[in-house]
């Protein structure tokens, strides 16, 4: 059933004549804004220009009361008045006739004072110092002369040539905590794990070697031996499917038994492999 189009489909379904009226919004209508002033209302549009006064006005001295001080050329210079201490020169002044606030005159030993009279101050002292104790003399040991580490000039040990000596790595205990944490725990547990459950022995073998990455200590080694695991266990597998006529039961059966040996002997070798690493005083190598 088709239905008649009206205004609401768009404008050229608006009806031609005005309707009688509109239906009463539901809502409030909204608040009508306060107009804003504006600053430049009743401004000029042509700026003001100068002109002069009009009427008389008082002149500018006469404003600014006159000084008692009598009246100064600007084009003679200005003078200064001088004293004893800034007249002349340094020297002058220090020579002055006043001296100092501790001294009625001047003297040569201003300002350090007279040593000899604050001497004599002293109870029991004289200007020459007579009764100061004489200094007490330091005796020193006599220098000792150091052995020649060099054998003399002309004899057959000076052109010798010097002693090889080797390098000796110093002495390092590795605890089991180290060991611990250098093999990483993600992979001793995984061995070990092998190690006890035959049945996962080769699975926590490869979970083993790619937990082997984050090794920091000799890497390279570690990796070998995996890798010499992984090559002799696939040799084992091959071997045990040409011997049972193809029976994988069991070849399973023999490469499990094998891998859950080699759980161990890793579980053994590796840690052995980086504990010389850290007893080495290697750096730790960044994992991959």
């Amino acid at each position: 059933m088709s239905r008649m189009a009206n205004w609401t489909d768009g404008p050229e379904y608006a009806p031609l004549d005005r309707p009688a009226a509109f239906q009463t919004p539901p809502v409030a209508p909204l608040e009508v804004p306060p107009v804003a002033p504006n600053p430049a209302a009743g401004a000029p549009l042509e700026p003001p220009g100068w002109q002069p006064p009009q009427a008389a006005v008082v002149p500018l001295s006469a404003l600014v009361p006159a000084a008692a001080l009598p009246p100064r050329d600007p084009r003679s210079e200005f003078t200064t008045v001088s004293s004893i201490v800034t007249g002349g020169s340094v020297w002058g002044s220090a020579r002055s006739a006043d001296g100092t606030a501790g001294q009625p005159a001047w003297t040569p030993d201003q300002p350090l004072g007279n040593p000899a009279a604050a001497l004599a101050s002293q109870p029991g002292a004289t200007a020459a110092g007579a009764n100061f104790p004489p200094p007490q003399a330091l005796n020193f040991p006599p220098p000792t002369q150091a052995t020649p580490s060099f054998p003399q000039p002309g004899t057959p040990d000076w052109f010798a040539p010097p002693p090889q000596t080797r390098w000796q790595p110093p002495s390092q205990t590795v605890s089991v905590a180290q060991l611990w944490h250098g093999t990483t725990p993600g992979v001793l547990i995984p061995l070990l794990i092998g190690a006890l459950v035959n049945p996962l022995s080769l699975a926590m073998i490869v979970l083993s070697a790619v937990l082997a990455a984050r090794v920091r200590y000799r890497p390279d080694q570690v990796r070998r031996s995996f890798l010499w695991t992984g090559a002799i266990l696939a040799l084992i597998g091959a071997f045990s499917l040409f011997n049972s006529d193809f029976d994988p039961g069991t070849a399973w059966e023999v490469v499990s038994g094998w891998s859950q040996v080699a759980c161990w002997a890793l579980a053994i070798v590796v840690p052995l492999q980086v504990g010389a690493g850290i007893r080495a005083n290697e750096p730790p190598q960044r994992p991959y």
